[in-house]
């Protein structure tokens, strides 16, 4: 299993730098594979999540419309209400759409409108009473990857991935002996692609095939 000791492993060797001094010092290399991993989420949806109470649970009080949500969100996918009932996610410009006016009615919330304010979404209709929403999200990483015999959030095909904006980052240390612009271009764009394709492969899985007809054949 790939975890942060075996990514710094695989760095130091690939980029030939396994004597000290190093030319990358530890710390270094921690960050770059953590915001390998944030770069990832943020081309990508980002990590599926469905229990995590601290980004997944959102406390709806009486009489208040705004609720707060984590700033890990990257994206909602789903919300329950504590009855079970579906809570629609709906982004402010296609909510002025619908043609609804935000009133000062209130009842349990059908609708959470995002993107009014930042790390908070609008219930509507205005809760009558407290509960606590569950949320279906794409997240960032909660923890930031720092030390050896850490966890890496994504999912494990990606992992060694990650190595490749590592060493973009590596290659960008502003250094006589580390810096390598041209490197640090084709690493960036190796992991953007790489990114884009992993996007494209689970958007594809998430819409199962069906079969289509055609006339005249």
């Amino acid at each position: 299993n790939m975890d942060t000791t075996r990514l710094y492993t695989l760095f130091r060797s690939e980029l030939a730098d396994v004597a000290e001094p190093y030319l990358w010092a530890d710390d270094e290399v921690f960050h770059y594979a953590d915001e390998a991993q944030k770069k990832f989420c943020r081309l990508t949806d980002g990590i599926a999540d469905a229990g995590t109470p601290a980004v997944t649970q959102v406390a709806v009080t009486a009489g208040n419309p705004w609720v707060s949500i984590s700033p890990l969100i990257r994206k909602i996918r789903g919300i329950n209400g504590a009855d079970g009932r579906y809570i629609d996610p709906e982004n402010y410009e296609d909510f002025q759409k619908r043609g609804i006016k935000l009133d000062a009615r209130t009842g349990a919330p059908e609708i959470l409108i995002l993107g009014m304010q930042e790390n908070k979404a609008r219930a509507y209709p205005v809760p009558a009473a407290d509960e606590t929403l569950e949320l279906l999200v794409y997240r960032l990483p909660i923890k930031a990857l720092d030390d050896f015999d850490q966890k890496i959030e994504i999912a494990e095909q990606h992992h060694t991935a990650l190595l490749l904006w590592m060493k973009h980052m590596a290659y960008s240390k502003q250094d006589a002996e580390t810096f390598d612009k041209t490197k640090a271009a084709e690493f960036e764009v190796a992991f953007e692609k790489y990114c884009y394709n992993a996007q494209k492969e689970k958007n594809t899985s998430k819409h199962k095939a069906r079969s289509v007809a055609y006339g005249g054949l």
